[in-house]
Parts: structure tokens; C-alpha cells; sequence
């Protein structure tokens, strides 16, 4: 099969893929749960599916995370063909002003930052007033919580693999 993980909503969708009930009567569908429910036929040619979604479509698709299958049906027979996963992502050119582009680990580690920065000029992790007392997350976690975050922004940005140098000794 050759469905696509991530698809933007407002565009055209196409994929294909041969499957031998393609030409023996058997009519395709997708069924897409999540935040939408969409359901999609596709046509069949030569072994062929082919399934299209023009852009007027899709531009009322909702984004999000979805769960979808595959069915083939002939008459009262349905049988489930394959499922995945697949990502919907909100129509670009419909977004609105004050968009944030950083991914969710870039956001936090931001916010990790600005909070690192704060606490530098107020250093109290806890404090009392009128018998209500605050604590704040120590800064060897916020550290660490740091750490983890670039971590993740490096894996996103597909620099989270590292080679390292292994020295050894070999017997003469």
C-alpha cells in the first residue's frame, strides 16, 4: 500500500497502489476517524486503486491525529484490507495571524529558558506568605528538563544521532 502519513489539509491527495481485487468487482474505501470522521472511495482500474481527494475537499478536513482502514466490499462481503496511522495538518494558507511555527519541544524549551532566566534574578525555590507557601521546580530540574527538551529538538531537526570515538588496544 502507499498511503501517505502526514497530509495538508487544502491540497490535493493522491496515491495508488495494485491489489488483485482491483479487477475482479470489489469497490475500496478508507474510513478516517478522529477528530473528523472522513470517509474516502476510491476507483479501481486494471488491478489498480486510485484514490484522489481534490483540494476543495480536503480544505474541510479538520487536523489532527487519525486512525484509518482499509475496506474492500463485493455485495454484503466487507473485508478490512490494512490500517494505519495518518496525520492531517491544518490548511497553510488558512491559518491565521500570530501563527507559531516551533514545534511543541522548541516551545517548551523556550519556556524552560525564560523560567531559568527569571529564577537567575529571583533565586527562591520556595517561599511563604500569609500561611500560603510556593515552591518552584528546583534548577537542577529545570536542568535536566532543558537537556531532555534539546534532545528532542535535535532528534526533530534529525541531528540526534552521534558518532562517538571508541579507542582500544589491540594485542601486538
Amino acid at each position: 500500500m502507499n498511503e501517505p502519513i502526514k497530509i495538508s489539509a487544502g491540497t490535493t491527495v493522491s496515491w495508488s497502489f495494485n491489489h488483485a481485487l482491483a479487477n475482479s468487482g470489489w469497490q475500496f474505501s478508507y474510513a478516517l476517524r478522529g477528530p473528523g470522521a472522513i470517509d474516502i472511495d476510491a476507483l479501481t482500474s486494471d488491478g489498480v486503486v486510485i484514490v484522489k481527494q481534490m483540494a476543495d475537499v480536503t480544505s474541510g478536513w479538520v487536523a489532527g491525529q487519525y486512525e484509518w482502514r482499509l475496506y474492500a466490499t463485493l455485495g454484503a462481503d466487507r473485508q478490512v484490507i490494512s490500517s494505519g496511522q495518518i496525520t492531517i495538518e491544518a490548511d497553510f494558507s488558512q491559518l491565521s495571524a500570530g501563527h507559531d511555527p516551533r514545534s511543541h519541544s522548541k516551545r517548551m524549551l523556550d519556556a524552560i529558558n525564560a523560567v531559568l532566566e527569571g529564577r537567575i534574578l529571583s533565586d527562591h525555590e520556595s517561599y511563604t506568605i500569609d500561611d500560603r507557601r510556593l515552591d518552584r521546580i528546583p534548577i537542577k530540574e529545570l536542568y535536566a528538563l532543558r537537556k531532555s527538551y534539546i534532545r528532542k529538538i535535535r532528534q526533530e531537526n534529525g541531528a540526534g544521532f552521534r558518532l562517538k570515538r571508541v579507542l582500544t588496544r589491540l594485542p601486538a
